[in-house]
């Protein structure tokens, strides 16, 4: 099948890479913005060039949902596909086995610099602690529980959709309901699609519509029902896709449209109060802005994913070679430490890239000096997570699949 092959798994090895490092670049990015004062801040923005307008936005999850969402999607439709049914229990103590041991580790870490209650310390093994307003212990764990919450309710999803004879109709339909309900949430709450999204780099506070759609998983389900959606076609469509792919002209507009859909949902300049599109947005514009942006930019990276795996144009070849260079590799493998430890190395990062302990002494910010930092930490995480992976998580993951699996 599809991922059994090395140059279709290069792609996802890529995604997954890319994904994590835009979360690295977004919170580096951000993370130095909080240290500017408001008068400040247009010379930071002004520094760093358009082509790098994503790194303002935080894409990198969206990313990291739609391939996870794929990943086990296309797992459990090929153990169906394979045995006829799905092994629940099996998959519940595999994704338990990889999250919970690091996962611990990092909330005894960052407990040391955290105010949190019994309760809360509570709420965050559970996996629940946005749904209940809690404190998050871990920087990133909001976004681990909306995968983990996603996963217990996937295999169940995947067979519900898989015996009604219509999976990719019912998944449209769910994709454009959660859709809707993001529509519903912003337009109900004017302030919260009005305000300037600039403004929230400064001394804004988000509103609690903002912040729903943020962190909680029924605002934020569509990249996995697409990732489902996406593995049902890779599947189950395999030769029709391929057929389509195999006329040149064809892979190569798919290719052209998806770049065209990920730069015009990803790159606008909304960081920017001077940016162009707030000179000819209208109000509504922010409305959909809001409700469709993440979608639309997960669709584009589908897109892509798909003319690199089934085109054969000689542009998507020289994409699919940079694809294969190793670091992506290094990068996948380690993806959970890497986005669990890196808050840790954003100070040290920071303080190497801008050879200074002094927040004054930072401005004014040089472009140069910003991707060093995120180059450092990009560094450190990996370095760090590669240990982790070796020596905590690949053991922890044995010693709980043997002692819980099947066999016992």
């Amino acid at each position: 099948m599809l991922l059994d092959d090395h140059k279709h798994r290069s792609v996802i090895d890529f995604m997954r890479a890319a994904g994590i490092l835009l979360v690295i670049c977004f919170h580096v990015t951000i993370g130095l913005a909080t240290l500017l004062d408001a008068d400040q801040m247009p010379g930071y923005i002004a520094e760093v060039p358009r082509a790098f307008n994503i790194m303002w936005q935080a894409m990198g999850s969206e990313i990291i949902f739609l391939f996870s969402g794929f990943l086990l999607s296309y797992l459990l439709m090929r153990e169906h596909v394979q045995t006829g049914h799905i092994d629940v229990r099996d998959f519940y103590m595999r994704r338990l086995s990889r999250i919970v041991p690091l996962y611990l580790v990092a909330i005894l870490l960052y407990a040391l610099v955290r105010d949190f209650t019994a309760g809360e310390l509570l709420l965050n093994v559970l996996f629940v602690s946005q749904l209940f307003d809690a404190t998050t212990i871990v920087p990133v764990g909001w976004s681990l529980e909306v995968l983990v919450q996603s996963y217990v309710l996937l295999p169940f999803l995947v067979l519900l959709l898989l015996r009604s004879g219509h999976p990719l109709k019912l998944c449209a339909i769910a994709i454009a309901g959660f859709l809707l309900l993001r529509y519903l949430a912003f337009a109900l709450d004017p302030v919260s699609y009005l305000t300037p999204i600039h403004e929230l780099f400064v001394d804004t506070d988000t509103t609690a519509t903002q912040d729903a759609a943020y962190y909680l998983l029924h605002y934020r389900a569509t990249p996995f029902l697409l990732g489902f959606f996406f593995a049902h076609l890779v599947i189950y469509r395999a030769a029709t896709l391929q057929a389509l792919m195999r006329r040149r002209g064809i892979a190569l507009l798919v290719l052209v449209v998806s770049l065209a859909i990920i730069v015009l949902s990803g790159f606008l300049p909304v960081h920017d109060p001077n940016g162009f599109i707030y000179a000819i947005a209208a109000d509504r514009f922010w409305l959909y802005f809001w409700t469709l942006q993440r979608f639309v930019f997960s669709v584009g990276v589908c897109g892509f994913a798909l003319a690199a795996w089934y085109g054969s144009s000689p542009l998507i070849g020289l994409a699919c070679r940079v694809m294969r260079w190793p670091v992506w590799k290094t990068v996948s493998n380690n993806i959970y430490s890497i986005y669990l430890f890196h808050p840790v190395f954003l100070i040290p990062g920071a303080v190497i890239g801008f050879r200074t302990i002094s927040r004054e002494a930072i401005v004014p910010i040089h472009i140069l000096e910003v991707l060093a930092t995120m180059i450092l930490v990009a560094m450190f995480a990996t370095l760090f997570g590669s240990l982790t992976t070796r020596y905590l998580e690949l053991p922890a993951q044995r010693w709980i699949r043997q002692r819980f699996g099947r066999s016992n």
